[in-house]
């Protein structure tokens, strides 16, 4: 930013030079080597009806330098929301996959779970009340199983629609 303001400035200081030196009338303006202030006005060639004159805008040189400040401070700012959406994103995807070998792990056991229930109905029957009594615990186990693993999946579904 500072070398676009040294450049333009040379180029404006340049270009005021060349306009006196051809200009046929008389003008007065007088060049200084100090530096401006805060409250120095922004000089510029206007077009005034063929004639170029020098008039006085209402930038000031504190305006250019809190412009420069703001856009300085915004790309500090983009490139700070750049890196952070990218590593959370990335943070999000692993989440994700973390859940979804929850899920795939909840998947077994309830496989291996309703085998298992299979297994004691063969084998025990129906009679017997401590089998009936395991066969409640078990089938509970199964139905808390279901509700578990059907409430992680809709948790890997919302943060798969948050991500994209």
């Amino acid at each position: 930013m500072r070398s676009f303001f040294k450049t333009s400035s040379i180029k404006s200081a340049t270009a005021l030079l060349a306009l006196l030196a051809v200009s046929s009338s008389a003008m007065a303006v007088e060049l200084s080597t100090s530096s401006p202030s805060f409250g120095d006005k922004v000089s510029l060639i206007h077009d005034d009806y063929g004639k170029q004159v020098v008039i006085k805008s209402e930038i000031s040189i504190d305006d250019l330098k809190k412009m420069r400040d703001t856009i300085s401070e915004q790309s500090r700012q983009i490139e700070e929301l750049k890196r952070s959406s990218g590593s959370s994103s990335s943070s999000s995807g692993k989440e994700i996959d973390d859940l979804k070998n929850k899920v795939k792990e909840q998947e077994r056991d309830l496989s291996n779970l309703s085998r298992q229930v299979e297994e004691l109905k063969r084998s025990s029957g129906s009679s017997s009340s401590s089998s009936s009594s395991e066969l409640s615990n078990l089938k509970q186990k199964v139905s808390d199983q279901d509700r578990a693993v059907d409430q992680l999946k809709r948790t890997v579904e919302e943060l798969s629609r948050k991500v994209k």
